[in-house]
């Protein structure tokens, strides 16, 4: 997989947030990198603005979050056009370590990797090395 130019995280948690904008811009100093810590907004951005940019697009997810937990937000993002769904890969970013949570995961169509917080430089290079 090449290296996207865009990344969006989706976590409740501020500082995870931060640790992942810093090693996705010091994997690719030119990544246009999007945090949310509310993920129903997110989705409303992606909806919004994906349909027209048609730019390739990671997106990490985390699973636990209070208003919308992970599943729900991939069950929302099942029902977007399939252009925009075709842009976005997403990898699960949590620090859980529920078996089943992983093997949800792993089964839904869209999630292309289960992987553990905190984003690193080794796991950027695993994914996009």
């Amino acid at each position: 997989m090449k290296i996207p130019n865009r990344f969006i995280v989706v976590d409740d948690d501020t500082t995870n947030n931060l640790v992942c904008k810093y090693v996705i811009h010091r994997f690719n100093n030119n990544a246009d990198v999007q945090l949310f810590t509310d993920p129903e907004k997110a989705l409303e951005i992606i909806k919004d603005s994906s349909a027209s940019a048609e730019v390739e697009t990671v997106l990490f997810l985390d699973l636990n979050m209070p208003t919308m937990s992970g599943p729900e937000f991939l069950e929302e993002f099942e029902n977007f056009n399939q252009d925009v769904q075709k842009q976005i890969s997403i990898y699960i970013l949590t620090a859980s370590l529920d078996l089943g949570d992983r093997d949800r995961a792993e089964r839904n169509v869209f999630v292309k990797g289960y992987l553990p917080k905190p984003l690193s430089m080794e796991t950027m290079n695993q994914i996009f090395g």
